[in-house]
């Protein structure tokens, strides 16, 4: 086995292990000093005091406090079990020893989505759950007046993936094409409700179009299906009612007649039900009335009467269902009229469905008052049929389930910009910095938001909600607070977690236009590296993650070398005989980053960097090591001449003893 240590290219190994890229060389490389680099505390222990403590004597200068709380029993369990003394404490040792602090909030859902479903009481309380955890951190840097902590929380943690994008063609020269990207899968949601779920898709020719059925098109027809349905619920009632309806008022016509035949005046069918529906008392003495004359006649009455009732379930179920319809229909109206999307007729289609919306529902509720006072059943079933018609308008239709990533953004943004304004107000409460709320990707394709452009698109939309909230609270300015927002939202970069990618067919290009993308809202950096199938955490330079490229890429990485950079290997040392988090990769880190030995700053003239102090022997083990153990040295020393006879040199030596011999290793 071979050391992992001598993985990367060092000056005094001539042999260095194969590398996909040769680290950061040329002689304007950046090169990150050991302050940029930050080292996470173990997530599995609430005694964050000690592991800050342990870190620190390993030489690190950064130290990432973490608030994951991977042990179960809920986000906020691993900070409720840390004494309220020991964040004090940890202040206490950043002043004393200078180091630097971030902090890695606990895993919340910011949407709100819990359980298969979302409520806007469950946001509410992940949002309580982060700003709780702000607090927290807030008080690890208690003097700082400027900057503050680094607070990173994941853009979504259990919500399913917004969508699954992959590779299917490429250009000659590499490039993905419009169209080269293909949506095989789309997370959905019905806002009314609080439904998620999954819309599979697989690319379809359609040969009676003659063209290719796209992903909307498919969501359209989705939503179309499944509000056709509804409306043939309704519709189906209301048939079921006109039925029976329709075999009452023929059964009591001849009912009628013969009772007239004896000399009984009862009315009309409908004037019966009436009495029957609203004055049963009354209606049970016609009925002995018509026992002492026609005894026969009683059955039949009461069997047209029992029809009448059938009629009147069914008519009672369609209107319920019909508000229910009008509510879904009126509340993606209003959806459309307040957040208009942009290049379409959302706006003017919405209006024009409100006010439809809106005659109708007079109309509705002015057939049911003459239900209820009457028990005009023919009435209300009339204006029910009419709502159908109306609800199947394409302007009035509503879109029941939408794409699921403008509702994540919309909802995440909520509880970010929130959580923005309460750092910043906690802050000036207690004199001291906001700090940076900072969204950082997930695993690509584990949840919700994880490419670059839908963590962008967070930020900014949290940013524009902080602007408004602060402006409509009068906390500031609106020229101060948008400068603010962007000082305090901004993104955390995992480089591990976006390079799973490449398991869909992107390749390094894509993941570096990734991190282009999200290059001007960079304020922290997790780094970690894999081959692209998994997020597996291995040291920086032993995947194919185009740190060096990032970090180094002059056009748009200054964001990149500015922020901390928090090194997440602590899967990988798991798998390495059991060290798992209590591991501080101090060496590996500062290796595969190239970290200058000497310079305390991001140094581009020190000669002496860690991937050629460390192991620059270029020997396995770091020394002679089991593989090439001390007593040979002692028994032939360290030349030619020590080989015995066989081998080429002057001792001498058994054949039996040859390499080839096939005798037994002692």
């Amino acid at each position: 086995m071979a050391s992992y240590e001598t993985f990367f290219p060092s000056e005094g190994s001539s042999y260095p292990f194969e590398k996909p890229y040769g680290g950061f060389v040329g002689a304007s490389a950046y090169h990150p000093s050991a302050r940029d680099i930050a080292f996470p505390t173990n997530p599995l222990t609430a005694n964050q005091l000690k592991k800050v403590s342990d870190i620190i004597s390993t030489g690190a200068q950064t130290i990432e406090v973490s608030g994951l709380g991977l042990t179960g029993a809920g986000p906020m369990k691993h900070l409720a079990s840390i004494p309220k003394q020991h964040w004090k404490e940890i202040d206490r040792l950043r002043k004393l020893t200078g180091v630097d602090l971030t902090f890695h909030g606990p895993l919340v859902e910011s949407t709100g989505f819990s359980r298969g479903n979302w409520s806007e009481d469950q946001r509410k309380e992940a949002e309580k759950q982060m700003k709780a955890a702000v607090e927290l951190a807030q008080q690890m840097n208690s003097e700082d007046k400027t900057k503050g902590i680094v607070m990173t929380f994941h853009s979504n943690n259990g919500l399913p993936e917004v969508e699954r994008k992959v590779v299917v063609k490429r250009n000659k020269d590499g490039s993905i094409p419009e169209g080269g990207e293909e949506i095989v899968s789309m997370s959905v949601y019905n806002e009314r409700t609080g439904e998620i779920g999954t819309l599979p898709f697989t690319s379809r020719q359609d040969f009676y179009e003659g063209e290719k059925e796209k992903v909307k098109d498919r969501l359209d027809k989705f939503n179309e299906e499944r509000w056709t349905g509804q409306i043939e619920s309704v519709f189906v009632n209301s048939t079921r009612a006109n039925n029976a309806i329709y075999e009452a008022l023929s059964e009591g016509k001849k009912v009628s007649k013969e009772l007239e035949s004896s000399g009984i005046n009862i009315g009309s069918t409908l004037d019966v039900y009436k009495t029957f529906d609203k004055n049963y008392n009354e209606y049970k003495e016609i009925i002995e009335d018509i026992k002492k004359d026609l005894p026969k006649g009683v059955e039949e009455l009461n069997n047209v009467m029992a029809s009448m009732q059938n009629a009147n379930f069914f008519v009672r179920e369609s209107y319920n269902q019909m508000k229910e319809l009008y509510n879904t229909a009126y509340t993606d109206a209003l959806r459309r009229k307040d957040k208009p999307r942009k290049g379409t007729d959302d706006e003017k289609n919405a209006a024009d469905a409100l006010k439809k919306l809106d005659n109708y529902a007079k109309d509705l509720k002015e057939a049911f008052k003459d239900y209820e006072k009457n028990s005009n059943i023919l009435g209300l079933k009339k204006r029910i049929e009419e709502g159908t018609r109306l609800l199947g308008e394409k302007t009035v239709r509503p879109e029941i389930y939408r794409p699921l990533k403008e509702f994540a953004i919309d909802k995440s943004s909520d509880t970010f910009s929130n959580v923005a304004i309460h750092a910043w107000q906690n802050a000036k409460k207690f004199d001291r910095a906001p700090g940076i709320i900072s969204i950082e990707n997930p695993p690509a394709g584990m949840s919700g938001l994880t490419r670059a452009e839908e963590i962008a698109e967070l930020v900014e939309e949290s940013r524009t909600k902080f602007v408004d909230t602060a402006v409509k609270q009068k906390l500031m300015s609106k020229n101060e607070a948008a400068k603010t927002a962007e000082k305090i939202i901004g993104a955390t970069w995992d480089v591990g977690h976006i390079n799973s990618i490449q398991k869909w067919g992107y390749n390094r290009q894509d993941v570096l236009n990734q991190a282009k993308k999200i290059a001007p809202f960079v304020k922290h950096m997790h780094i970690a590296d894999n081959l692209g199938f998994e997020d597996a955490e291995l040291p920086a330079g032993m995947g194919n993650v185009p740190i060096d490229e990032i970090l180094n890429n002059k056009e748009w990485g200054e964001n990149f070398r500015k922020a901390k950079k928090a090194i997440e290997t602590g899967d990988w040392f798991s798998r390495q005989g059991g060290l798992g988090m209590t591991k501080t990769p101090v060496t590996e880190a500062f290796s595969g980053l190239t970290a200058p030995v000497y310079s305390m700053g991001s140094s581009m003239d020190s000669s002496a960097y860690w991937n050629s102090a460390v192991m620059n022997d270029g020997g396995y083990f770091g020394g002679l090591g089991p593989i090439n153990p001390e007593v040979h040295h002692s028994i032939y020393g360290g030349g030619f001449s020590g080989l015995p006879a066989y081998s080429g040199g002057e001792m001498p030596g058994k054949a039996s003893n040859s390499s080839f011999s096939g005798a037994p290793i002692e």
